[in-house]
């Protein structure tokens, strides 16, 4: 199981160069990170320009179709214009799956990577969109070598209260990928039962994954993203992101992501091929 960024970096440094298509890339942090990503034989970039955001992103998204490139990465263009053109019906690069993003956590104080999603792209959830996510968690976790990940439905607390509909959808889940084998999935759950074992014996509570997660799904939006932020910006922890559910993954950027975050996005894209 791989359990940093830097075992991340050895494992992609062995493969060849993926082509990587880069959406107007002007900021000189993108550039920075394009360049050492480059200079470690981890991609090569294709960076295509165009004062059209919308021309641009088409045109990125064309080479995905003519196989020119196998990885996406949204440079200084709006996410929703880059979204816009994947999605698209006709010309897009749409999958049987629904786009969802995965932000990857490494923190001092837990003893494997966080997978923390969706805090990037559903505002809404549904069954089949849960189920999505779920699963695009599922396949960058075994790209990183967990054969067998804990998954963790996130919620206020472990109690399900009968007829509400975050509950109900959770037990969905639960119930839909009950069969599936090589992975463990509880909840509803909360944060700190999933990530720590005293926790959830101080609660008198039986966990098979608390201490242990790798995967938290957040019941909205907002709650995985404010998790993920605050990780970063107090916890001391290092992360990356990258959008899953297309033919291939998409690594989008965050105007405000360190170089170093833009860096370990890339490789995330890389390892998930």
């Amino acid at each position: 199981m791989i359990r940093s960024f830097q075992e991340i970096y050895s494992s992609i440094s062995t493969h060849l160069p993926v082509p990587m298509a880069v959406v107007n890339p002007h900021n000189p942090h993108i550039l920075e990170a394009i360049e050492f990503a480059e200079s470690n034989g981890w991609i090569h970039a294709v960076k295509v320009f165009h004062k059209d955001h919308s021309i641009a992103a088409e045109q990125v998204v064309q080479l995905v179709r003519n196989g020119e490139v196998k990885l996406l990465m949204k440079g200084d263009i709006p996410t929703d214009i880059l979204l816009k053109a994947v999605l698209n019906k006709k010309s897009g690069i749409r999958s049987e799956r629904r786009l969802s993003h995965v932000a990857v956590v490494e923190s001092p104080k837990y003893p494997r990577l966080m997978l923390c999603t969706d805090g990037g792209v559903n505002t809404i959830l549904t069954r089949d969109i849960l189920s999505s996510i779920v699963q695009n968690a599922l396949l960058l976790s075994r790209r990183l070598q967990n054969n067998c990940p804990n998954v963790a439905m996130l919620s206020l607390t472990e109690k399900t209260e009968i007829g509400s509909p975050e509950s109900d959808l959770i037990r969905e889940i639960i119930e839909l990928f009950s069969t599936e084998n090589n992975v463990i999935i509880e909840g509803p759950i909360s944060l700190d039962v999933a990530l720590s074992k005293e926790c959830a014996i101080s609660k008198n509570l039986n966990s098979n994954i608390s201490g242990l997660t790798d995967i938290f799904i957040g019941q909205n939006i907002s709650t995985i993203n404010s998790i993920v932020k605050s990780l970063l910006v107090l916890g001391g922890a290092k992360g990356g992101g990258i959008v899953l559910g297309a033919q291939v993954p998409v690594v989008l950027l965050s105007r405000a992501d360190a170089m170093e975050t833009k860096v370990n996005s890339i490789a995330l894209g890389v390892i998930s091929l």
